[in-house]
């Protein structure tokens, strides 16, 4: 088939395709008008296929040696995963730069090419390139009754010779760059539960799972599936929860809503936002328009008259009926987010006189009410996809200052999820916004390759993908970002984050949950968005990059590649005011399926942080299901827990050890589709002294709190 006739069948596959996509209801015959518009949309799909190729032959022509070395490299992972020996097939030699410890067995866990270039042969012979190589490799005791674990991290230099023309390379010799690390332990957390979520005819979105604190114990609920998992001897086990009828996307959030000390859920769904009280369920706000894509929803009283007030926020999905985030470093095209004022009997929506409008149409995954600057009133942090972090200061009335811009660069990112607590001691909120990092992308900048007609896009690229950033609490600012960010920054398509104090130390640790789409394959699809799909981009529907879209994904589904896939989550633990070392595997939270949701809180009242997560799983069996992690930690440590029998946001826990002041803020909206904001847990470590405990509400005024450690102390909802 020759190159004309090859694109002539392309395009009357397109015409077809995009003619279905414009049928009418129930099938309606096509009309000229819709057939003429079909037959110029495929014309425009075929300039984006050459505008493809183009580019693989001008700006990406430079990354061909580095994607033959990374498919051969990918290649080798797979065949050493594949036999159980890390020498076999395409990696000859690497088992042989690793010193397991005797009676340990090597496996891999994961590996990335993170970088590729080029480097002049010595006596001029072939060009060599060079790929940096970062390694996990897992060492298990050999003795499987042993429960003693390694884990052997480095990152390498892998020499490969490549010379144009040929197919495949020929790896040559690794070298390190960095010295390895080398953890070793013994797990601490242990599988508690391993629950398959119920769909219900739901669809994708069982979530958002919701942490309940009853007069039986704790409740996991997931609202959209419509259940809860609880407690049943030493096991859980679901139950029936009503959380309204089944939608297939909706945002809840429990909370007092006028002060009367009793617990309201409210569920943003397509007509609005219902709420179940003591009557029961009653429609409390009609949106203006459908709400499609209920993200959060974030509660507090931003005006000091005493009931709660809402923002709710709502994302898009990119790619969907041919749109895109544009531009895809600062998106501002997507669904309205809304600011709601109670007033008692009503809600009305203020988004406009509040100051909020000109991003209320961010792609908002998490948003939360809190005190960032300290004066008392409630700023509001926005996390957004395609763009990042958004801060705005209230100044006590409810209205709104956008400080965003003092950030610069380092608001920018895949924003996720954040997570708040006070990082550095000062007695301010600081921040994680739970972002993306991306080798491809991080090629793409050491090469310095970009499309020259798009200068921005390669601007913000390195930006977009640092991955996890940590803000710290300013008076002048409302955050700035902190250089403490390296040691967290890299943890792959990171979804949520829980803070906890696993160790009951005293220094609070991060967990983090990653994985997109795992399917067979480890090459993954990432180089089709860096180089392609970014370029493409548009805010409005259009059937032409739809098909374009659809068919690079079809592709990749026919390959069983991987987007953003084989990632484990990753457990961040504080070593010293700086420095964190992640260690998930040795303490057996490295849960390798894809992940979505999590959530911390102490289930079983024994002290030790427990954590709960979701899955989201399509290969090999697509599936969703619960699981629930015990902490076993045998740490000779000692804690205080406070819990609110009512969720009181905007409000804190004051702690005086000692070793000084450390606080805790009740905050929803900030997980991923997530909220766990019952109890306030904090590691003592050592020693047992409380000087001081107060609950510091949201009005300012301060209530003492039992002082005795190694318990856990109920705050009731009135004091």
């Amino acid at each position: 088939m020759t190159r004309r006739t090859a694109i002539l069948c392309l395009l009357l596959l397109a015409v077809g395709s995009i003619a279905l996509w414009r049928r009418g209801p129930r099938g309606a015959p096509v009309s000229p008008k819709q057939e003429a518009e079909a037959e110029a949309a495929a014309r425009r799909f075929m300039v984006l296929r050459e505008s493809e190729q183009a580019a693989d032959r001008g700006a990406w022509k430079a990354t061909e040696p580095a994607v033959r070395i990374e498919q051969e490299v990918v290649r080798g992972v797979e065949r050493a995963m594949a036999s159980g020996r890390l020498d076999e097939g395409g990696l000859p030699g690497l088992a042989a730069r690793i010193s397991a410890p005797e009676g340990h067995s090597l496996r891999w866990m994961q590996a990335r090419v993170m970088g590729v270039g080029p480097v002049p042969e010595a006596g001029g012979g072939p060009p060599a390139f060079l790929a940096r190589l970062e390694t996990e490799v897992v060492l298990d005791k050999a003795d499987l009754r042993s429960a003693s674990r390694v884990v052997w991290t480095a990152r390498f230099i892998v020499e490969s010779v490549w010379v144009e023309g040929s197919e495949i390379p020929r790896l040559r010799e690794y070298r390190l760059v960095e010295a390895p690390t080398v953890l070793a332990g013994t797990p601490v957390f242990e599988p508690w539960a391993d629950l398959l979520i119920p769909t219900n005819g739901v669809g994708l979105f069982t979530d958002p799972l919701i942490l309940e604190l009853t007069e039986q114990g704790m409740r996991l609920h997931l609202a959209g599936a419509g259940v809860a998992a609880v407690r049943a001897g030493e096991g859980w086990r679901w139950e029936q929860a009503d959380v309204g009828p089944p939608e297939p996307v909706k945002a809840v959030v429990r909370a007092d809503l006028d002060g009367d000390g009793s617990v309201e859920l409210v569920v943003a769904d397509a007509s609005g936002l219902r709420v179940r009280g003591r009557d029961g369920w009653a429609q409390a706000w009609v949106a203006p328009a459908k709400l499609r894509h209920p993200q959060s929803i974030t509660a507090g009283d931003i005006d000091g008259d005493g009931d709660l007030d809402l923002w709710i926020t709502q994302y898009r999905l990119p790619f969907v009926q041919g749109q895109f985030p544009t531009p895809y470093y600062d998106a501002l095209d997507g669904l309205p987010s809304y600011l709601l004022r109670n007033e008692g009997t009503r809600w009305v929506d203020i988004t406009e006189a509040s100051g909020l409008a000109a991003k209320r149409h961010r792609r908002t995954y998490s948003a939360s009410w809190i005190d960032l600057d300290g004066d008392g009133d409630l700023d509001l942090v926005n996390v957004s996809d395609f763009a990042g972090l958004d801060i705005h200061r209230n100044d006590g009335n409810g209205r709104f200052t956008d400080l965003t811009a003092e950030l610069g660069l380092t608001r920018h990112a895949f924003g996720m999820a954040h997570a708040v607590w006070d990082a550095n001691g000062d007695g301010l909120p600081d921040l994680l916004m739970v972002g993306m990092d991306s080798p491809v992308a991080s090629q793409l900048d050491q090469a310095g390759l970009g499309r020259a007609e798009f200068p921005a896009h390669t601007a913000h690229r390195a930006a977009m993908t640092y991955g996890n950033r940590l803000f710290m609490g300013s008076t002048v600012r409302g955050l700035e970002f902190s250089p403490v960010s390296e040691g967290l920054r890299r943890a792959g398509w990171a979804w949520g984050a829980a803070v906890l104090d696993w160790n009951n130390d005293g220094q609070d640790d991060l967990y983090l949950v990653n994985g997109h789409e795992t399917f067979e394959s480890r090459s993954d699809f990432e180089r089709q968005f860096w180089q392609h799909d970014i370029y493409v981009g548009g805010s409005a529907p259009d059937p032409a990059r739809r098909l374009y879209f659809m068919q690079a994904n079809e592709a990749r589904r026919a390959a069983r590649q991987s987007y953003g896939g084989w990632q484990a989550n990753r457990l961040f633990t504080r070593r010293g005011p700086d420095s964190f070392m992640e260690n998930a595997w040795v303490l057996g939270v490295a849960v390798t399926e894809d992940c979505r949701n999590v959530v911390a809180g102490d289930f079983d009242g024994d002290g030790r942080m427990d954590l709960a997560l979701t899955t989201y799983e399509q290969w090999p069996v697509a599936r969703q299901r619960l699981r629930v992690l015990r902490n076993r930690s045998a740490a000779p440590a000692h804690w205080i827990g406070f819990s609110l029998d009512v969720p009181a946001p905007g409000s804190r826990v004051e702690l005086t050890t000692p070793d000084g002041v450390r606080r805790h803020w009740w905050v929803n909206g900030d997980g991923y589709r997530s909220q766990s904001d019952v109890q306030a847990h904090f590691g003592l470590g050592a020693r047992a002294e409380v000087i001081r405990a107060e609950w510091v509400r949201a009005d300012g005024s301060r209530v003492d709190l039992p002082r005795v450690a190694d318990r856990w102390h109920r705050i009731p909802a009135r004091r």
